[in-house]
């Protein structure tokens, strides 16, 4: 089956001044794809959005929609819907006013246009504010108004611009299960900029992770997590433990290290090839360490060490346990009994070599 490129962005690049802030950026967007720009601020993700969007011109590259090259046409010959940061509704209008704001411009007939609001106020599970003002809704509830604006239009790509960070915790969440029904009901293809890295897994089929302009991976959320490209990806994206050490020995993929603090650590399953006595960076997920009663500390993966912090956080335990040279981080499950452990006892932490990931030392 042929795939339909809806996005396509060929080497961009954008400067500010003799300041690079986007540079040689590629990416392809199948038809009815997730995607999310992930990173930290000043990143490259909102230029490139706003390139997208139309409301910024590359300063090299190619932009195309739908096939069609995009540099230099204004916004609204884009056919898309954004929805912003900030919900940017028009304070004296109704929501249904809001919403069916678009649908004025494109010279739609009032029953149409009635018939489509009806529909997208159900789309985002609010079908009894219409006749509301914005300032009569909660925060939440102005955000689904938004989204409701952008997607009422029947845009072939939708944009949004970190919608959900004026948000508490709790609505957030629930927002970004909304987004991703409503991803699953309609389909339209989705370009979301987020620097929360839980939204971007939760909601993405692919993930973009850009550090300083540049285009560190491109991978599902599952690749990005557990098949980072840098060290800079797999510091960025979720907690890990990080350690510095030499290379003991080697077989086929199967590396043995003494780190700096002197523990012996066995990685399984690695990607890239080592030298004896060559320098490299070791990373252990928290919640691949287990907590246990006894352990041979002389074997690999294995260490002795004391509790000094245990945060109970509901559905598991986030713990720090001091080994000497290194304190690890251990996340234990609410179902293991280690989770009940109080600060202060001896355990012993243990992890299997298919869960460490080995990276050469990164210069420069």
């Amino acid at each position: 089956m042929t795939k339909v490129i809806d996005v396509e962005l060929r080497g961009i690049m954008k400067k500010f001044q003799n300041n690079v802030v986007v540079q040689d950026f590629n990416l392809q967007v199948e038809q009815g794809e997730f995607i999310s720009f992930l990173g930290p601020s000043g990143c490259g993700k909102t230029t490139t959005l706003n390139m997208i969007a139309g409301f910024l011109d590359p300063d090299g590259g190619d932009l195309l929609i739908k096939g069609q090259r995009m540099n230099g046409v204004p916004p609204y010959k884009r056919e898309l819907g954004m929805v912003f940061q900030t919900y940017s509704l028009f304070p004296h209008m109704t929501v249904a006013e809001n919403i069916a704001y678009g649908l004025k411009l494109r010279k739609i007939g009032k029953q149409e246009m009635q018939e489509r609001v009806n529909r997208v106020l159900e789309l985002v599970k609010l079908p009894n504010v219409a006749d509301r003002y914005p300032k009569q809704l909660s925060g939440g509830q102005r955000q689904r108004i938004a989204i409701a604006r952008a997607l009422v239009i029947e845009p072939s790509l939708l944009l949004l611009d970190e919608p959900l960070s004026n948000l508490d915790a709790k609505l957030r969440e629930e927002l970004r299960d909304e987004l991703k029904r409503l991803h699953q009901e309609i389909g339209v293809t989705t370009i979301f900029v987020t620097h929360d890295q839980e939204e971007a897994l939760a909601l993405s089929d692919r993930i973009v992770v850009l550090n300083h302009g540049f285009v560190e991976q491109i991978g599902t959320p599952h690749e990005i997590y557990n098949q980072p490209a840098s060290e800079f990806v797999h510091t960025f994206i979720g907690k890990t433990n990080r350690m510095e050490g030499e290379v003991i020995a080697t077989e086929g993929d199967t590396v043995t290290l003494r780190t700096t603090g002197g523990l012996l650590v066995q990685a399984a399953g690695q990607k890239h090839q080592f030298a004896l006595q060559q320098k490299a960076v070791i990373f252990v997920r928290p919640e691949k360490i287990k907590l246990t009663e006894a352990a041979d500390t002389a074997q690999p993966n294995r260490v002795k060490g004391h509790l000094q912090l245990a945060s109970f956080l509901g559905s598991y335990t986030e713990c720090e346990v001091a080994t000497g040279a290194h304190t690890l981080s251990v996340k234990v499950q609410m179902s293991d009994k280690s989770a009940e452990q109080e600060a202060g006892k001896t355990v012993y932490c243990q992890w299997n070599a298919e869960d460490v990931l080995v990276m050469p030392v990164e210069r420069g």
